[in-house]
């Protein structure tokens, strides 16, 4: 069993239950709770998958269902190949077959990847608009040919022999999210007898808690979690786990999409493969959270570069530390938790690079206190390897501008965090578009007439005392709404770390210009770069709908989750704009990929299309009337 990055602890896996799983025909061992992403960083696999346009290699950036890179193909025949599964949401076991949708003769060996190297600097954005148009007859060449080089998966040439359902809910409350917020809210709620239903796209509740150390009413954060599941369960809450709202539609109606028996081996099915709920709700809590964003640096798609909380998440959940030496560049002291999770599990940090010049007095502690060397006023401005990460450049940062002397450090990974961007993609799909927060550098939801509540990181709300009672206040809000009797709950007593004013840092500056740099990406799935944006803006692309068509900004399966605001930033700065002036895209349903099959349910064969027979049908038939 080769796991050299696997640790003790991990909160998600059962270390007693081994499970075996086959990715692009090798071997690889992990365990139950692990997801496919977890087990292939815990085996030292980086390479899962090469870029849409350019060919790159491409690793593991993320730890949910903003992973932009792991896209796989899965299935060991040919009837139940399931195209675009994220390796960080889909669980392992045994048996499951699993291969990487790209990469040609093979994942390693990539002809476009040569390709992409060669002519890489004749594709910028756009290009596609202004070639593959003469002459007209060639068409269905060109377009084979690209078909072909997307690498996005296909879907499979035989029957699908798995069964998919539907099931109608009616609930008083629909609870989106069951990290702390959400199950705060579920628990203050339950308690008047209203009618709950929480949902969660995870396998556990709990969110962020299972991630972060935090100490609830003087005990550990997954006992508070274990706790407040066992009561929601007493107050007959309807807890879908493995279950992601992917449609918010008009007078609160809401689809979610449960991936039953997803983590089941495929011959061991004993009910249907997914589910859609479709929930009809008088009042909507949405307690999504928020999405860390990376920073946008040169060579910043090499695997080894990684989200800071993804890094932290694999370890504190699955028991693995994805590398052996880390550099992590942050813009906030949140971040540098992930720095002293890593060197905790015995790797080595090699540095902390931080974009402000006075970091927080505790985290400059922590760091002092094991010994980590701490680079302030400074950044990662570009990754070294080729295959993956060999090293990083710091340098000082001033202004804006590359100041001083440029070092080379060696590592393996690069941690990075831009800070934070609340998950407002529910709240789009009415129409609602959403508002910037200069205090928060994020979007949080516009105000809408539809009984929709928000509550915890959607609203920027990133202090655990804080959403706590943001969680009980608008609890009793919908309360009070709903006629039910008022709930005065114990608020949760929970330690509030100190902490400094975060930066406003997108895109960090290198010694080359942007069009002269190398790559510096913005969208990973659909390699569009800093570069792009710039083209975009000198073409004439002013609001940011043209330019998200123009340079295919966010068109992924992964809708922008990471690169949205990211861009934004960067097309604003470019046009002399704020982001507020400039503004955002809308996101549409599905928030994740939802199977064709889900989406039919039942209503295939025969029951598409039901045809209703009189009585006297059989006697007709059999008189050949």
């Amino acid at each position: 069993m080769n796991q050299g990055n696997r640790i003790q602890g991990g909160v998600c896996v059962d270390y007693d239950q081994p499970v075996s799983f086959s990715f692009n025909g090798r071997k690889i061992t992990g365990y139950r709770g692990d997801s496919i992403a977890s087990a292939l960083l815990a085996a030292d696999i980086r390479l899962v998958g090469r870029s849409y346009k350019y060919g790159r290699p491409r690793g593991i950036v993320a730890a949910g269902p903003e992973e932009p890179n792991a896209i796989l193909q899965l299935g060991k025949r040919e009837a139940t190949q399931i195209p675009n599964v994220r390796a960080t949401q889909q669980e392992i076991y045994e048996g499951l077959v699993c291969a990487s949708t790209n990469g040609w003769p093979n994942l390693k060996y990539d002809a476009k990847g040569l390709l992409g190297r060669l002519i890489g600097r004749f594709l910028p954005a756009g290009f596609y608009y202004k070639t593959f148009m003469f002459p007209a007859f060639l068409w269905d060449f060109y377009e084979s040919v690209i078909r072909q080089a997307a690498g996005l998966g296909r879907a499979p040439a035989k029957s699908d022999p798995d069964t998919y359902d539907h099931l109608h809910h009616h609930a008083d409350v629909l609870i989106v999210g069951a990290g702390p917020a959400g199950l705060q809210a579920a628990k203050v709620v339950a308690q008047s007898g209203a009618r709950v239903i929480l949902v969660d796209e995870n396998p556990q509740l709990g969110g962020s808690l299972l991630v972060d150390q935090y100490e609830i009413d003087g005990s550990t954060a997954i006992k508070w979690v274990s706790e407040t599941e066992d009561q929601l369960q007493i107050n007959d809450v309807v807890i879908l786990s493995r279950t992601t709202v992917v449609g918010y539609h008009d007078h609160n109606y809401l689809v979610a999409h449960e991936r039953r028996t997803d983590h089941v081996s495929e011959s061991t099915l004993q009910s249907s493969r997914q589910r859609m709920h479709l929930i009809r709700a008088s009042h909507v809590i949405i307690a999504t959270g928020a999405q860390e964003r990376p920073l946008v640096y040169a060579n910043n798609d090499l695997p080894g570069c990684m989200q800071a909380y993804a890094v932290k998440s694999y370890i504190r959940k699955f028991g693995v530390v994805p590398g052996k030496k880390l550099i992590l560049m942050a813009t906030n002291d949140a971040a540098w938790e992930t720095a002293f999770a890593w060197f905790d599990a015995g790797r080595e940090v090699v540095a902390i690079v931080d974009s402000r010049a006075a970091p927080c007095a505790d985290v400059l502690e922590g760091a002092v206190g094991r010994g980590i060397p701490v680079f302030a006023s400074s950044g990662v401005i570009e990754a070294l390897g080729t295959a993956s990460v060999r090293g990083a450049r710091v340098a000082r940062l001033s202004e804006g501008l590359v100041e001083g002397t440029v070092q080379n450090l060696d590592c393996d990974t690069i941690a990075s965090s831009g800070g934070w961007s609340p998950v407002v993609h529910l709240t789009c799909h009415t129409g609602v578009r959403p508002v910037w927060r200069d205090d928060i550098a994020g979007f949080v939801p516009g105000s809408t007439t539809s009984n929709q509540h928000h509550v915890g990181g959607i609203i920027g709300e990133y202090s655990l005392a804080e959403l706590f009672n943001s969680a009980i206040k608008t609890s009793q809000e919908v309360l009070a709404d709903l006629e039910l009797p008022k709930i005065e709950p114990d608020v949760p007593r929970v330690e509030v770390p100190s902490r400094s004013v975060s930066d406003q840092l997108y895109l960090v500056p290198h010694t080359k210009t942007v069009s002269r740099a190398p790559k510096q990406f913005v969208d990973f799935q659909l390699d569009v770069s800093a570069a792009d944006l710039h083209v975009a803006a000198l073409e004439g692309f002013e609001s940011i709908e043209h330019v998200k068509r123009y340079t295919a900004l966010g068109f992924g399966t992964d809708q922008g989750k990471l690169s949205n605001v990211n861009g934004v930033a960067i097309a604003a700065e470019t046009q002399g704009k704020t982001v507020a002036e400039l503004g955002t895209t809308m996101f549409r349903p599905n928030y994740t990929p939802v199977a064709f099959g889900a989406i039919a349910g039942r209503n295939s064969g025969t029951l598409f299309d039901p045809i209703r027979y009189t009585p006297i049908q059989s006697w007709h038939e059999a008189q050949r009337a």
